[in-house]
């Protein structure tokens, strides 16, 4: 697993270094002390994961995991912080565990053993449940209950009855998770569920118009037309 460091204070990135030295299978690809730093080392070198710390000079952790939207893969993440505060909020980041300092080297195994190996990625099922933050409103929602996804940058809100919060992660690394028994990529903007269709009509741009719920209507692209009629079709 190729890990980077990215924090500020120098004997933290050692003692993070030391314990490392001391797990399996981890390679080290870099030490970052600030934001424009780790940029150029995430791109340079592809890392598995980030050991990420949250407060630095020129741009916090968050910041940073926002300036992602153009690296090919987004790593895995592990924040690495002396404040507690930033706990729930680190969950909008899909991150895979939350650190305190002084990291013991049994903590930082614990939260490595979390990081799926390689490019692994941790396919959901529809009984999944998903946790979803939106301000101070938090939702535990089953995978099923979602009826559509769309793209809102780096972001994507996601459509279920009781809400409509965005989260951080990106739409194509969604649809890699996602069953696709279920879900359909309609455009490029939106997946939806297709469970939830209620009604479907020839669109102008010779694709689809499909309503899921009375309020939300997707249209299905021309090109994904093709697909949804060949996966659909008796």
């Amino acid at each position: 697993m190729k890990v980077l460091i990215i924090d500020d204070s120098r004997l933290a990135r050692l003692e993070l270094t030391n314990q490392l030295g001391q797990c399996a299978g981890i390679d080290i690809v870099g030490e970052a002390a600030n934001v424009a730093e780790a940029l150029q080392l995430i791109n340079a070198s592809q890392p598995d994961l980030l050991l990420l710390d949250i407060d630095m000079p020129g741009g916090d952790g968050f910041s940073l995991l926002e300036q992602l939207h153009q690296v090919a893969r987004l790593p895995h993440v592990i924040f690495v912080t002396a404040f507690d505060q930033y706990a729930l909020k680190s969950f909008e980041y899909q991150a895979k565990d939350y650190l305190l300092k002084p990291v013991t080297l049994p903590r930082l195994q614990a939260a490595l053993s979390k990081v799926p190996l390689g490019n692994s990625q941790t396919q959901m099922t529809l009984q999944s449940q998903v946790f979803l933050k939106d301000g101070e409103c938090c939702f535990f929602v089953t995978l099923a209950d979602i009826y559509a996804f769309e793209a809102h940058g780096n972001y994507t809100k996601v459509y279920f009855a009781n809400g409509k919060p965005l989260i951080y992660r990106n739409l194509a690394a969604l649809e890699q998770k996602l069953p696709a028994e279920q879900f359909f990529r309609a455009n490029r903007s939106w997946i939806i569920n297709t469970q939830y269709i209620s009604r479907i009509e020839p669109a102008i741009s010779g694709g689809f118009d499909v309503w899921l719920k009375p309020e939300l209507t997707v249209e299905i692209s021309r090109r994904q037309a093709v697909a949804f009629k060949q996966l659909w079709s008796l």
